[in-house]
């Protein structure tokens, strides 16, 4: 998506084209912290690996296109100088996230929202820029999809996009998504005329999407936070009290969080945290897996496997994990085996929930792990001898 530039009387429009873009912090969540899932899509926080695909995005972009989005005559930006502006990034502020096949995990360009210029704190813009080899296949549309519904569960109710007029591919994009000319044109320069589109839910109601987003657990937004209470009350807060994110009944909370929200209501949630525990003779590192729930009148729909398969897709992602490891009641392990999760036979000792200078060991309750052989060959087989949790369980 190539977008435009200015026009006289408004602020000037940012350029959503030049990757990582430097943009003022919202107020709501941070959408550069979070991983977003489509069916066919991954839309994850941008890494250094990524600069050779946003260096190529450059090199193709078209000849109309200003100069300055477009590589130089002496090659710059280079792939090292795009490498370099996404560390930098990633120590700020970046609401831009890389897209990458589920499947494959090859990475395609990037899209995500825009806080500069008309993009602001309230009313961000929409960018979105994939490898011309990928056009024609909907992945924009859907890539964008999901951050918009990231952004109507966040509370945005303006979103805006500049196009030039000539980019006829990005401008039926933004139509599919909802986004209408402002009518407010912008002037017509020597690269063309910039459209200035708006989209705002209250004035053309959308209909509730379904998304999924695993966030960590630092990263989570006020609304984030706020939607996962109101789903673990509604469970528990008449038999447990309230949900503390810092500590949930008694149990360890959560590095990350993988949650399905229809539309700003979560509605299903797996958390996991990421420890050390020793098994036999053997440190493994494993994401402790807790809080899995699902609301009431999703269960029996598939929001429990989906939710679960999207966490689990989480654990493979992230390179210090080698198994996802859970406990749970009897009446429940065909759920998690159905979804991919193994039994495993072992002695378990935990730190007491009531108390850190008390230990608990257990022999009979159901014990479950999920290989995510990230870091050594032949880390998908678990290991055998009694379990040591070194704290809490989750």
């Amino acid at each position: 998506m190539v977008l435009g530039d200015g026009g006289s009387g408004r602020p000037r429009r940012i350029r959503v084209d030049d990757v990582n873009s430097t943009a003022s912090a919202p107020a709501r969540g941070a959408l550069g912290e979070t991983t977003l899932r489509t069916d066919r899509l991954t839309l994850r926080p941008q890494v250094v690996a990524d600069a050779e695909v946003f260096h190529r995005l450059w090199s193709e972009r078209d000849e109309r296109v200003p100069p300055h989005r477009r590589p130089d005559a002496t090659g710059h930006p280079t792939v090292s100088d795009i490498a370099a502006h996404i560390a930098e990034e990633r120590d700020r502020r970046s609401d831009l996230l890389s897209v990458q096949d589920a499947t494959t995990g090859e990475v395609y360009g990037y899209c995500g929202l825009i806080f500069a210029g008309k993009g602001s704190a309230d009313e961000p813009e929409i960018a979105f820029e994939l490898l011309s080899r990928v056009h024609n296949h909907g992945y924009a549309t859907e890539a964008a999809r999901a951050v918009l519904a990231w952004s109507d569960a966040e509370g945005y109710e303006r979103l805006w996009a500049s196009v030039w007029d000539w980019n006829v591919a990005s401008r039926r994009v933004l139509e599919k998504l909802g986004f209408e000319n402002s009518g407010d044109d912008l002037p017509t320069g020597e690269h063309g005329r910039t459209i200035l589109t708006v989209r705002a839910p209250r004035l053309k109601p959308a209909p509730v999407a379904e998304h999924v987003i695993t966030v960590e657990h630092g990263a989570l937004s006020e609304s984030q936070t706020a939607a996962l209470r109101d789903l673990f009350d509604s469970e528990y807060r008449e038999t447990h009290g309230e949900w503390d994110p810092d500590r949930p009944y008694g149990y360890s909370p959560a590095d990350v969080h993988t949650m399905i929200f229809h539309g700003n209501a979560a509605v299903a949630h797996v958390g996991f945290q990421r420890r050390v525990i020793r098994v036999g003779e053997r440190m493994v590192t494993v994401a402790g897996t807790g809080g899995v729930l699902v609301h009431p009148d999703w269960r029996s729909r598939g929001a429990g496997r989906r939710v679960m398969t999207h966490a689990q897709q989480a654990m493979r992602d992230d390179d210090r994990v080698e198994f996802g490891y859970l406990g749970c009641r009897e009446e429940v392990t065909s759920f998690y085996e159905r979804t991919g999760w193994t039994r495993v036979n072992a002695v378990e000792r935990h730190v007491s929930m009531s108390g850190a200078k008390a230990t608990v060991t257990s022999g009979g309750a159901p014990i479950l792990v999920y290989a995510c052989p990230n870091l050594r060959a032949g880390a998908e087989q678990w290991p055998q001898g009694d379990i040591d949790l070194n704290g809490t369980p989750w």
